[in-house]
C-alpha cells in the first residue's frame, strides 16, 4: 500500500507537520522503534518518539510518524530520503497505530478476497463458479439477478433451514430461480437500480422481505446495467472490506456475463441461428463457418465437445429448454447453444487437452437429475465442420446410455467414448445374429446358472468389472473372499480357462456385452461406473 494512502487513516486533525520526499513508498508493515531495531527497512512505517531515533544518519528511506516531543529533529527534515509525520502531543500515538494497523490489515484482507476472486475469474469456469468463491471468500450469500428479476447465479454456503426466514425466502426464489413478487415490488419501491446506477460505491439497504441487509452493485458494460450483484447479511455483519470487494465483483460479473452469450437476446439469438444452420447442413464449408464466426465474434477455443440434452419425458416445451440453458450458466463461457430436434444442444470450447472439467461434468449431472434427462456428450473435436458426426456420437450416446443404464448407472450423462461399443453392436446386428459373438463358453455357463440356480454368470461379470480384484468383487457381490474364490474355481472348471489371459477376458467382456444389448442377460446388482474405479483395498 501507498504511503500517502496508508496515512489518510490518521485521525483528523492528529498530524503536526508532514514532509514526504516520496510519498508513493509502498509500505508492507508497521511497527514501533526500539532500543533492540537494528537495521530500517524503506517498506516499514516505524513509530518512534525522539529518543529511540538511530544515530547514523539513514541513506534509504526511513518512513516515520514522531511523537512525543514539539519538533522534527533538524537532520530528518533536511534528509532527502526521509518520509516524516509528526504527531501533535495531545494524540495517543498507541490509537494512532492501532488505526493505521487495522486499516492495513483490512487491505490485506481485501487484496487476498480480490486475488481469490480474479483466480475464478480467470479459470474460465463461468459466472456460477465465481460467485461460489466470492460467496465463500466474504462469508456470505451472494445472488446475480438480471434485469427481468431472474437469479443467473447464486450460492449459499451449507444447506437451507426452512426456520430461518431469510432461508426460507431464498429457497422459494432458488425453487422458481427468480425474485418473487413481493421482492420485485420492494425493489422497485426502494429505486434499487436507480440509487445503484447514482452510487460510485456499493449501496446497502435493508430488504424488508429478506429481513436482512443487503448490498447491492451494478454490472455494467457499455454504460447499460445488465445485472445486479447483492450479497445478504446472512451469516455475519457487513464491514469495509465487503464494500471494497463488492465493488470489485460487480465488476467481475460484467466481464462474465459478456463472456456468456445467454445474457444478450440478439446476440444469442444470432449464435442460436449459427448453431441450428450448421447442424442442418450436410457439407459445411470452411470458408463460410470461418467468415459467420468472424461476424458473430465468436472465437471458440481449440477443443470441442457437442452435448445433447434430451428430455426423458414427451411434454417438454420451448421455453423448459431456455429455463434448463439457464440452469447451465455456470458453464456455458465460450460456448453456444440452441434448441434443435426438441431437445437442447451445446457446443462446448475448451483449452487443449483439458475436457470438459470436473466443474462442467457435475453441473452437467445435477441438471441432468434435475430435469430428469438424458445427456450425451461426443468426442472432442477441433473443426466445426465435422460438427454433424459429433452431433450423432452424442445422440448414439444417449440411445446406448438407456439401453446400458440396466446394468450399469451412469448419472444421465453418457460419454460416447464409452459407449461407441454399442454403436458397433447396433450397425453389426443389422448384418449379422449377434449370438454368433458371444463365446460359447459363456453360453456353457449360463446354461449351468439355468439347470442349478446358481448365480455364477452374475460372478464372473463383476469379476471382470473389477479387473479380476478379487477383493472388490467380493465386497460388491456382499461375499466372503473364500466364498467368492471357490465360485471362481467352479466358474474356470465350467469356461475351460483360467480367466488370466487378456484374450480369455476380452472376449467374455465383448460376450456378456452381446447378451445384455439382447436383453439375454440382466445382472442382479444395481451398479454404477463410479462403483469399479480403483480404490485402496
Amino acid at each position: 500500500m501507498e504511503l500517502k494512502e496508508l496515512l489518510k487513516r490518521l485521525p483528523e486533525g492528529s498530524v503536526a507537520l508532514r514532509k514526504l520526499r516520496d510519498p508513493e513508498v509502498n509500505i508492507d508493515n508497521i511497527c514501533f522503534l526500539t532500543a533492540t531495531t537494528r537495521c530500517i527497512h524503506s517498506n516499514v512505517l516505524y513509530f518512534s518518539d525522539d529518543v529511540h531515533l538511530p544515530e547514523a544518519p539513514v541513506e534509504e528511506i526511513f518512513n516515520l510518524v514522531l511523537f512525543g516531543c514539539q519538533e522534527v529533529p533538524k537532520g530528518l527534515l533536511e534528509s532527502a530520503s526521509c518520509n516524516v509525520i509528526l504527531l501533535r502531543l495531545e494524540f495517543n500515538p498507541f490509537s494512532c497505530y492501532n488505526d493505521l494497523q487495522g486499516f492495513f490489515l483490512e487491505d490485506i484482507q481485501v487484496t487476498d478476497i480480490v486475488r481469490r476472486m480474479l483466480t475464478a475469474h480467470f479459470t474460465n469456469n463461468g459466472l456460477q463458479y465465481l460467485i461460489e468463491e466470492a460467496s465463500r471468500a466474504l462469508g456470505n450469500p451472494i445472488v446475480v439477478v438480471d434485469s427481468a428479476y431472474h437469479y443467473v447465479a447464486r450460492h449459499v454456503e451449507g444447506r437451507l433451514n426452512p426456520q430461518n426466514p431469510i432461508d426460507r425466502v431464498l429457497e422459494q426464489e432458488f425453487h422458481y430461480e427468480s425474485i418473487l413478487e413481493d421482492g420485485v415490488a420492494f425493489i422497485e419501491h426502494e429505486r434499487i437500480s436507480e440509487r445503484c446506477a447514482q452510487s460510485s460505491t456499493p449501496i446497502v439497504v435493508y430488504n424488508e422481505v429478506l429481513g436482512a441487509n443487503t448490498m447491492v452493485t451494478p454490472s455494467v458494460v457499455h454504460g447499460v446495467t445488465i445485472a445486479h450483484t447483492m450479497m445478504i447479511e446472512r451469516d455475519h455483519p457487513f464491514g469495509e472490506v465487503d464494500v471494497e470487494c463488492m465493488a470489485r465483483l460487480g465488476r467481475f460479473v460484467a466481464q462474465e456475463m459478456q463472456k456468456t452469450n445467454l445474457y444478450v437476446a440478439s446476440r444469442g439469438q444470432m449464435d442460436s441461428y449459427f448453431l441450428t444452420s450448421l447442424l442442418n447442413d450436410e457439407q459445411p464449408s470452411h470458408a463460410v463457418t470461418a467468415r459467420r464466426l468472424s461476424v458473430l465474434d465468436f472465437r471458440p477455443l481449440p477443443e470441442l465437445y457437442l452435448a445433447v440434452f434430451d428430455p426423458n419425458h414427451a411434454d417438454v416445451a420451448p421455453h423448459d429448454l431456455d429455463s434448463i440453458a439457464m440452469q447451465l450458466t455456470g458453464c456455458l463461457t465460450n460456448s453456444i447453444y440452441a434448441t434443435y430436434e426438441r431437445a437442447l444442444v451445446v457446443l462446448f470450447s475448451r483449452e487443449k487437452g483439458t475436457g470438459l472439467g470436473d466443474y462442467t461434468e457435475e453441473l452437467l449431472r445435477k441438471v441432468a437429475d434435475v430435469n430428469d434427462l438424458s445427456v450425451g456428450v461426443s468426442n472432442a473435436f477441433e473443426d466445426l465442420t465435422h460438427i454433424q458426426s459429433h452431433y450423432e456420437q452424442a445422440r448414439a450416446a444417449i440411445s446406448a446410455g438407456r439401453l446400458v443404464s440396466v446394468f450399469l448407472e451412469d448419472g444421465q450423462v453418457y460419454h460416447y467414448c464409452d459407449y461407441a461399443y454399442v454403436q458397433m453392436l447396433d450397425l453389426t446386428n443389422k448384418q449379422y445374429n449377434l449370438l454368433n459373438f458371444v463365446h460359447p463358453s459363456l453360453m456353457r455357463l449360463a446354461r449351468y446358472d439355468r439347470e442349478h440356480g446358481t448365480e455364477l454368470m452374475d460372478t464372473l461379470f463383476i469379476y471382470l468389472q473389477n479387473a479380476c480384484n478379487t477383493q472388490r468383487s467380493a465386497r460388491m457381490l456382499s461375499l466372503h473372499k473364500n466364498t467368492l474364490l471357490y465360485r471362481l474355481g467352479r466358474i474356470r472348471e465350467i469356461l475351460g480357462c483360467d480367466l488370466s489371459s487378456g484374450e480369455d477376458q476380452f472376449m467374455l467382456q465383448l460376450s456378456y456385452r452381446v447378451l445384455f444389448y439382447l436383453d439375454l442377460f440382466k445382472s442382479r446388482l444395481n451398479i454404477s461406473r463410479k462403483d469399479f474405479r480403483a480404490e485402496e483395498d
